[in-house]
């Protein structure tokens, strides 16, 4: 049986292909390149704001007053925080030891001296010094701190007479100034040592 289709059919030449298919291949050649690289604006041109291309161009008249904002303030915020710093707190101390400590003199204040019958030594007592020309008077604490005591060591004589002088002069009761019957030391309820030490040295001790 022959073919209804003739062979030469298949045999024609083919047409030519479309510009379009044309272009997309001639487009990656090196004159394509050049080509397409003036035409195209520069990068820089290209990353540039178009609000800022199109102010270049705009009149002297735009923008309107209508559409013009505030005037910048003279004073800036950084300025403001410069001319008026924060304020230091001051934190409270919570315990005796956050406060600064306060040094003894190395050399005391001068006091005014009694009467010479009223000093050492002619008083029933005489309290002597450390070797280190310190007058033997001690603070010193009991029961967890909660107990505060003044004590006077090294005494000759007659301690009970001081202690009647200290009862007079700092305003104590019996129980707050008493003698210790074996060491025969002065104890003081209290932290008096700076009104001891200026009683004994204004009695020449």
């Amino acid at each position: 049986m022959a073919p209804s289709t003739p062979l030469l059919s298949f045999l024609r030449p083919l047409g030519l292909p479309r510009p379009s298919t044309i272009r997309h291949f001639l487009r990656f050649t090196p004159l394509s390149r050049a080509q397409s690289q003036q035409a195209s604006p520069p990068y820089a041109a290209r990353l540039e704001d178009p609000n800022l291309r199109a102010s270049r161009s705009a009149s002297a008249s735009y923008p309107p007053k209508s559409l013009k904002s505030l005037p910048r303030p003279k004073e800036s915020r950084a300025s403001r925080r410069t001319n008026y710093p924060r304020a230091e707190r001051a934190y409270p101390t919570r315990h005796l030891t956050h406060s600064p400590i306060p040094y003894p003199k190395l050399i005391p204040d001068p006091v005014s001296f009694l009467p010479t019958e009223q000093c050492a030594p002619n008083l029933a007592y005489f309290v002597t010094r450390t070797p280190s020309k310190e007058l033997p008077v001690y603070q010193l604490t009991k029961r967890g701190g909660n107990m505060k005591l003044t004590r006077i060591r090294k005494i000759d004589g007659r301690p009970e007479t001081l202690r009647d002088a200290l009862r007079v002069e700092l305003n104590l009761g019996d129980k707050e100034a008493v003698v210790n019957a074996v060491t025969r030391q002065v104890v003081l309820k209290g932290f008096w040592k700076k009104e001891v030490d200026l009683f004994l040295r204004r009695r020449m001790f």
